[in-house]
């Protein structure tokens, strides 16, 4: 009898594993081979697929890929610029300007080089520099109600102009894998274009080969494990597929992971928790790429014993437009009959289901778009939204057993990218005592926790804890797509900076770079400590350097500026201080820079310019009015 269970007992655990481990290119050693390998013998799908919303989801800025209509210009009214895309032939730019009196006194053009969105609800614009370093420009074109309006995030006096940077995480999702260089947040040697094939049936080099070599296997009567095929895979193995992008929200990798090791056929929580926030009173509202989260939440999804996936209604390869109505109401029908249906008829929407079921719905995160919600509902459900509507914390919608360093994370992530609510801190510091500091990832979180608590002598106490020995031979030591180890260099250079330890502070930010040397802002910080231990020559040597690799990086400007007027070489300066106010003209820094190399020859009238440009944009900057009540003085 014993013998018997053991058998079973093993049997269901190889079952569970053979789940996750049968399809073969979920190996990490397999390699992509591109879709154009697919489209020689999957002609018809490929080019379907290219009609797909993923399809289109990343393209070169050109006028066939465009769904704008750029008839009218922005305007920013806290930063009074002007913002104007227009086409040259079939190349697109943006211009950003600014009038004074009927003068133009700021004229800054960039060349956009990819469009990203399908078009079906928005296409936003990306432009990269010589070396590869992406940034997302300042207009959005939102389709459903023709707007052209700045970006998501770039609201509410967060115009973040032409430095808003493309990280790994969001070209992840919205194209095939890029070729990303590791050691920086936005660098790439090259940019696929478009989601491709692989992304949903994972590297496709043992199938080709196996291809190639002559051993083609009828799928029609067997599964082809050389290549995932999504409807082979469970139906929690299929949603998690879909989840990698389809499940946005606050995502905390696991250790040694990246945004480059999910592929399909694997568990999703094996590479990351997703996180969202929780609300009460707020159960009809919800970011737009949600999907997921939104179905499970559904009846129809926990009363089918969650056998309910995204492949049920959708077909990746055919665009959602060419989906007729009655193909949505036949999957409804699989469950409920065609004449279940309690409404009258001429309320029955033309016999659409999901017209009732799952509405169109504003989301959180995107202005100007209507999205299909994805939570089922019946449509005379009103849920009383009108109380308080209280945090009720964070949780993890695709791991039901995060561990307490993903959840501490999770909060400390969610206040430094999302939304810097006190009440995150005060979460994370509950789980905070759980966490050993000895270990090298609870010491990453304790520094992360204290940076952004501003605990700066205390990360310096912690750092004397744990030894600098330790610290740089076993603690700061990896790269990774991440950049952990040298983000807690970083920070702990930060510390030691605010503290004016500038000799201490140097060691460290020598090793955030070290660890990520196309970090620039890091380098950039690296340099300021160079100057502030009185080694200028280096310090301009390694802004020189930013300057090399990303020519639109304000603060090197500004930084040469100062290192040059502090040699007594002001004409320099001067030019250094003109260029990064070319590139933006309310750069608090460069203007306070320069309204002092002014002072410093008396010239008052150019000083009290500048002074008053401050003021004009922020009327309490300490510094400034400091400056004008001096010369206020002076002048008396």
């Amino acid at each position: 009898m014993r013998l018997f269970q053991l058998y079973i007992i093993c049997f269901l655990f190889f079952s569970c594993y053979n789940e996750r481990n049968s399809f073969l290119n979920t190996d990490s050693d397999v390699k992509y081979v591109g879709m154009n390998q697919c489209a020689a013998c999957h002609t018809e799908k490929y080019e379907s697929f290219l009609t797909t919303g993923m399809g289109k989801s990343f393209s070169p800025a050109l006028k066939v890929n465009s769904s704008s209509n750029f008839n009218q210009s922005l305007y920013d009214s806290n930063l009074f610029l002007h913002y104007h895309p227009h086409w040259i032939d079939d190349s697109l730019f943006i211009n950003e300007y600014q009038f004074l009196d009927n003068d133009t006194i700021h004229d800054l053009t960039y060349k956009i080089d990819y469009i990203i969105g399908s078009g079906h609800h928005t296409n936003s614009h990306l432009f990269e520099n010589e070396n590869g370093y992406l940034y997302q420009a300042p207009f959005t074109y939102y389709t459903q109600d023709s707007i052209l309006d700045f970006p998501p995030g770039f609201e509410n006096n967060k115009n973040s102009r032409f430095s808003r940077k493309m990280g790994l995480e969001c070209v992840a999702c919205h194209n095939a894998y890029p070729d990303f260089v590791m050691g920086s947040e936005n660098k790439y040697n090259s940019m696929p274009l478009g989601i491709d094939c692989e992304r949903c049936h994972g590297p496709g080099e043992l199938h080709v080969n196996q291809i190639k070599a002559g051993n083609i296997i009828d799928t029609a009567h067997k599964v082809d494990y050389t290549i995932v095929n999504p409807s082979k895979l469970s139906i929690q193995l299929q949603n998690d597929l879909c989840a990698r992008c389809h499940l946005q929200g606050n995502a905390v990798l696991q250790e040694k992971k990246s945004f480059f090791d999910f592929r399909p056929g694997m568990y999703l929580k094996e590479i990351m928790d997703v996180y969202l926030p929780r609300y009460s009173n707020s159960e009809n509202e919800f970011i737009m790429a949600s999907h997921v989260d939104r179905m499970q939440l559904s009846e129809c999804y926990i009363q089918s014993n969650q056998e309910l996936s995204c492949v049920t209604c959708h077909n990746p390869h055919v665009s959602v437009k060419e989906v007729s109505n009655n193909f949505f109401n036949s999957r409804c029908f699989q469950c409920h009959s065609d004449n279940s249906c309690k409404e009258s008829e001429k309320n029955h929407f033309h016999n659409d289901c999901v017209q009732c079921h799952m509405s169109n719905s504003t989301t959180l995160d995107i202005p100007h778009v209507k999205i299909t919600d994805h939570k089922i509902k019946i449509p005379e459900e009103k849920i009383d939204s009108s109380g308080e509507v209280v945090f009720l914390g964070l949780e993890c919608v695709n791991n039901t057993t995060p561990s307490v360093e993903s959840i501490t994370q999770a909060y400390l992530q969610q206040y430094e990218r999302f939304e810097s609510y006190d009440y995150y801190l005060d979460s994370a510091s509950v789980y905070l005592n759980e966490i050993d500091i000895n270990s090298k990832k609870g010491f990453y979180i304790h520094i992360y926790y204290l940076f952004l608590k501003e605990k700066y002598n205390e990360i310096l106490e912690k750092v004397k804890f744990i030894s600098l020995d330790v610290l740089f031979d076993n603690y700061l030591t990896e790269k990774d797509y991440s950049n952990q180890d040298a983000w807690t260099a970083y920070r702990i250079g930060e510390a030691y900076m605010k503290q004016n330890q500038y000799y201490d502070a140097l060691q460290f930010y020598q090793k955030s770079i070290e660890l990520a040397p196309y970090n620039l802002e890091f380098r950039n910080k690296y340099g300021v400590c160079l100057f502030e231990n009185d080694k200028i020559d280096f310090a301009i040597d390694e802004f020189q350097f930013i300057i090399s690799e990303d020519s639109g990086f304000v603060s090197a400007y500004t930084n040469l500026g100062y290192a040059y007027s502090s040699l007594g070489e002001y004409e320099k300066a001067f030019s250094y201080y003109n260029y990064a106010l070319q590139l933006n003209p309310y750069h608090e820094k460069t203007l306070l820079n320069k309204i002092s190399l002014y002072l410093l020859e008396e010239d008052i009238e150019n000083a009290l310019f500048f002074i008053n440009k401050i003021l004009t944009l922020n009327p309490l900057q300490e510094e400034a009015n400091y400056l004008l009540n001096q010369i206020n003085d002076y002048k008396k």
